[in-house]
């Protein structure tokens, strides 16, 4: 099936916000300006990477964070990691992204206060109302924002690109077959779509939503839903996370990542901000692997302002 094919599969969204007091975060208390900001779990650490336009850094609120030396230039952003620190939102942000059925849609930071923004199935209405319960009223800092029913993918890639331009990536990548759940997909449901989160790189892998167009019985692969055959698995692959990390200690923001298999090879869809697509695509085709399959072969580059791109995507 084609990635646009999923829709809304992951019916509803939820929206949290987490307040953040100290050291950066009670300087950007003073600027109006969204800053985009990426979660990511490095082998069960929580980071925090913010992302802050070139264009925006005569914000006097911005400014005085730029002279630090961890700080990392790009072509349109300077970045920043923060290692998250309070035992509380290191709990509160593992449980939601890690729970059944939760892919990220956008995080970013407004003044002081850090807000999720994800998707889940409504069959796990319960376990996320038992997450957000936990917390709401025993923790000041969190609170929710909104619960709606989600997006489509291409009105959810449409609302952020009203903030920042995006492209799409496509290319194809010869994985080494050496996880035994993308081998039984490929071989069971070639016709599935792996929405990958990027963000969620622990020790047990790389987490991923699947979107089947059949039932899936296989060690490691949750059920979400057997009604609208969606399924989840942490998947242990060395060409997978080595392209993730890759990504990660580069600083390049994914707003997005598929993975399809066409005529039997593994394809990898990506969405990036525009002014950083020339980067990303350097970083992928010039990477290096003991591995020569891990050089992916470019298929199709486009910004979505090209009302083309969703006929093939």
């Amino acid at each position: 099936m084609k990635i646009s094919e999923i829709h809304n599969r992951l019916n509803r969204r939820c929206i949290v916000a987490i307040s953040q007091t100290n050291g950066i975060f009670s300087v950007l208390a003073r600027s109006e300006k969204t800053t985009p900001v990426y979660i990511f779990n490095d082998k069960d650490v929580l980071y925090l990477r913010l992302f802050f336009l070139k264009d925006n850094v005569s914000n006097s609120a911005i400014s005085p964070i730029l002279s630090r030396k961890d700080l990392i230039e790009n072509r349109s952003y300077y970045t920043i990691t923060e290692k998250i620190k309070s035992k509380e939102q290191i709990e509160i942000i593992k449980k939601l992204i890690e729970s059944p059925s939760v892919a990220l849609n956008n995080t970013y930071l407004l003044k002081n206060e850090i807000f999720i923004d994800f998707r889940f199935h409504n069959e796990k209405l319960n376990e996320i109302n038992d997450i957000l319960a936990e917390f709401m009223g025993n923790f000041k800092e969190f609170r929710i924002v909104s619960m709606t029913n989600s997006l489509s993918l291409r009105k959810r890639m449409d609302e952020l690109t009203v903030k920042t331009p995006l492209a799409v990536i496509k290319y194809t990548l010869r994985t080494q077959d050496d996880n035994s759940i993308l081998r039984y997909i490929k071989a069971t449901d070639p016709d599935s779509v792996a929405e990958v989160q990027g963000g969620i790189l622990s020790n047990k892998g790389v987490k991923v939503i699947l979107y089947t167009s059949k039932p899936l019985d296989h060690k490691g692969v949750s059920v979400v839903s057997l009604k609208d055959n969606i399924y989840e698995a942490f998947v242990k692959e060395s060409v997978l996370e080595e392209g993730l990390k890759l990504g990660n200690n580069a600083g390049i923001p994914r707003l997005a990542f598929f993975l399809t298999v066409e005529n039997g090879i593994p394809c990898d869809t990506t969405f990036v901000p525009v002014v950083e697509a020339d980067e990303y695509i350097s970083l992928m085709m010039n990477s290096k692997s003991s591995d020569k399959r891990m050089h992916p072969i470019l298929q199709f580059f486009s910004s979505l302002d090209d009302e083309d791109v969703w006929k093939w995507l």
